[in-house]
């Protein structure tokens, strides 16, 4: 059976702790409810919680202080947070929430579906987290029991002399460099270790420890197979005693370790619903498309959709009609951009779009349109007639250079469009605001 994931409820009003408490029982989770931001720490601190469904305004300690604390906890900074609050979510709020390590907001009074479901699909994400974190342990585990057995060990093994010729090899890292003993008996160790630039063995960092007769550890080294492919290896060498005239290495193929990693923070800033970028992701790119342009002078642009009649979708259809149609217009948008522009869905039916390496801001224009086209053409008729996109454009560098300013004139562009008459886009115009 699955094991249970338990969800901390903290509000400062037991009115609202005790509707949280039977709304979450369809859940069939483990609910736990403290009134206070500090309480909910200490409880944070003593158990495995899954999930935490966090009230901003509360006295002594708010929201956003909690969701601060618990993401520079090694402990806690991992756990989803969703805020729930009946704070107006403007774009200072929001920020600050993101900020603060948030990964939604939903405002009081709480609609039971919405919440239901949000909460359904984080502690799925939550479980994977966990299996894989498992599966982390167990290989290192696994690794360990091993190294005892040198025919048999998941480390490789090489003897290497003070000359810097290989002595001797084990099974485990000829299977990682793709080679017989012979070819690595007798054969230079930088021959095999990538270096970056032309070093000769007395300027390298294994002679030099092993003439002070120090370990030396690389976290972060690539190892160079037969064939010229690089493998991610953890390294480590220790002199052997004076007569050995030599040191032994080892190297801890890093390669399930990383991806695994990869995909635990792919989870941090990808969107459950869509596979998209969720809104930290989002900043992420934002900022890095910022720093490119600093670098570069390349311009870039922020494009700010909003989906024209998905509330009534929402509304008359309910929300697994809605979840199917955010993921179909997630695909019909990513197919009108090009690779490398980064699409993201940073709210209930908001999205936006980083569009790099712009030689004018009417490429920019194209792709808008492109896009309103598209979702026009996919809603036709139907359950979907009269969905449509209003898109707010930003410039960079014109329209502002930091992320907070691109993304306020992109959405007051949005909202231009919006007035004029939706399914269209406007690029922001600063004389109108």
């Amino acid at each position: 059976m699955p094991e249970p994931l338990e969800i901390l409820v903290v509000d400062d009003r037991q009115d609202n702790l005790d509707d949280m408490q039977e709304l979450l029982e369809a859940i069939e989770q483990p609910v736990h409810c403290v009134d206070s931001g500090a309480k909910a720490l200490d409880y944070l601190a003593q158990g495995e919680v899954a999930l935490v469904l966090l009230d901003v305004q509360m006295p002594r300690m708010d929201g956003f202080e909690v969701a601060r604390r618990m993401r520079s906890d090694p402990h806690t900074r991992l756990i989803p947070i969703i805020f729930i609050s009946g704070m107006a979510q403007t774009d200072e709020i929001l920020n600050q929430g993101y900020g603060a390590g948030a990964m939604d907001f939903i405002a009081k009074p709480v609609q039971p579906a919405m919440l239901l479901h949000k909460v359904r699909a984080l502690l799925e994400h939550e479980r994977y987290r966990r299996e894989l974190l498992r599966m982390a342990q167990q290989l290192e585990r696994e690794r360990a029991f091993n190294a005892s057995i040198l025919d048999n060990t998941a480390e490789g093994i090489l003897v290497v002399g003070e000359e810097g010729r290989i002595r001797f090899a084990n099974p485990a890292i000829m299977r990682m460099l793709g080679c017989q003993a012979n070819e690595l008996t007798g054969s230079d160790l930088l021959d095999w270790v990538d270096v970056a630039g032309a070093v000769q063995w007395q300027a390298s960092s294994f002679y030099q420890h092993w003439q002070r007769r120090e370990p030396l550890r690389l976290h972060d080294a690539n190892l160079r197979t037969r064939e010229g492919r690089l493998v991610p290896v953890a390294l480590s060498s220790s002199p052997l005693p004076d007569e050995g005239r030599g040191m032994v290495l080892l190297a801890l193929d890093m390669s399930v370790v990383r991806d695994l990693h990869r995909q635990l923070e792919s989870l941090v800033i990808t969107d459950a619903l869509t596979g998209l970028l969720n809104r930290r992701g989002f900043l992420q790119e934002l900022q890095a498309a910022i720093s490119r342009h600093q670098r570069t002078g390349q311009e870039a642009a922020l494009l700010y959709l909003d989906l024209d009649g998905f509330k009534r979708i929402n509304d008359n259809l309910g929300h697994e009609r809605g979840d199917q149609v955010l993921r179909q217009v997630s695909g019909q948008l990513k197919s009108c951009l090009r690779p490398y522009d980064r699409l993201a869905r940073i709210g209930g039916d908001e999205f936006t779009v980083i569009l790099d390496s712009l030689g004018s801001p009417g490429e920019a224009a194209s792709v808008a349109q492109k896009l309103v086209q598209q979702v026009a053409d996919q809603a036709g008729e139907g359950d979907l007639s009269g969905l449509g996109v209003s898109i707010g454009i930003a410039c960079l560098p014109a329209d502002g250079s930091t992320v907070e300013d691109l993304l306020r004139a992109a959405d007051t562009a949005m909202y231009a469009a919006k007035h004029g008459g939706r399914s269209q886009y406007r690029f922001y115009d600063a004389a109108r605001t």
